[in-house]
């Protein structure tokens, strides 16, 4: 009888036991905190940075950089609120907002950062104005490098133009010599601009016979060979046709807007039938205004 009474007080403590481990156990899972929180010894911290869109000037994007914290509260100052973790807002017009981040976790520790973000339409950067080398055919110690205008003109498989001092205003320019089927000159010249952009070219020309003309086409990118320049993508080309004769110089003008490259060339060439000499003079490329 004292055995089966010993077996029933163990059982009975054992029992005792289990019950504690269950309540406590009960009672620890109620004080944890939920997954993505950090106790209290590390409160929430609120922090964000923020960037303007490169196309909508309106449009910021907030990027959160806030610590322990689980629940997000952005206040952007104009109105609108996101719970979003990373978020966008679009401002209503240009001014300065005072845009807020609530920052919480789940044991009810917060964390508020306020910045103000001043909205403002960015300058639109001014056009490059392309340096053009040897634009008025001049030789000197410090063109192209060489002394002589016509190695800044220079493409491979094609003839460069002649000089001369018959250029317009009596200065020096470049000349195409008769016939020009069997003497074929070319002149070529890769040059740096902003892409997208709006451009006006001007060249000057003089031919002498009626029936001839010059040439001038505006490439996109640039050329390593003057084979490629019949498969080239041409933003702008005009022939002038106007006899003046010679010394007379009328303008060759192509409006042009540029591709995203930021890069573009000019390729002049005289008629292939010219029945006298031709010549060029005064190249220039400027933004449209």
């Amino acid at each position: 009888m004292k055995t089966i009474n010993i077996y029933k007080k163990l059982i009975k403590l054992i029992a005792f036991v289990l019950t504690m481990v269950s309540v406590v156990a009960c009672d620890l899972n109620e004080d944890l905190p939920e997954e993505g929180s950090i106790e209290d010894l590390t409160p929430p911290q609120a922090l964000f940075a923020a960037s303007q869109n490169e196309t909508d000037y309106l449009l910021y994007n907030f990027a959160n950089l806030s610590s322990s914290a689980t629940d997000f509260q952005w206040d952007f100052g104009d109105g609108n609120t996101s719970t979003d973790l990373d978020a966008t807002n679009t401002f209503p017009a240009e001014g300065t907002y005072t845009v807020t981040l609530t920052a919480s976790d789940k044991l009810g520790k917060t964390s508020t950062y306020s910045e103000e973000i001043v909205v403002v339409e960015p300058e639109v950067p001014q056009a490059i104005t392309p340096a053009i080398g040897a634009a008025d055919f001049e030789d000197g110690n410090d063109v192209c490098g060489t002394g002589d205008s016509r190695d800044c003109w220079r493409i491979s498989g094609g003839k460069i133009h002649q000089t001369t001092s018959d250029g317009r205003n009596g200065t020096r320019g470049a000349k195409y010599p008769a016939a020009a089927s069997n003497d074929a000159r070319v002149t070529y010249q890769a040059v740096t601009v902003s892409p997208n952009t709006k451009y006006v070219f001007t060249l000057y020309y003089a031919i002498q016979e009626d029936g001839d003309s010059v040439k001038a086409s505006i490439i996109d990118g640039a050329l390593e060979n003057y084979d490629e320049f019949a498969s080239a993508t041409i933003l702008g080309s005009s022939e002038g046709t106007v006899n003046g004769g010679k010394g007379n110089f009328n303008a060759i003008i192509i409006e042009f807007e540029t591709g995203a490259s930021g890069e573009i060339s000019m390729l002049f060439e005289a008629g292939e039938a010219n029945a006298k000499d031709s010549y060029i003079d005064d190249v220039s490329i400027v933004p449209a205004g």
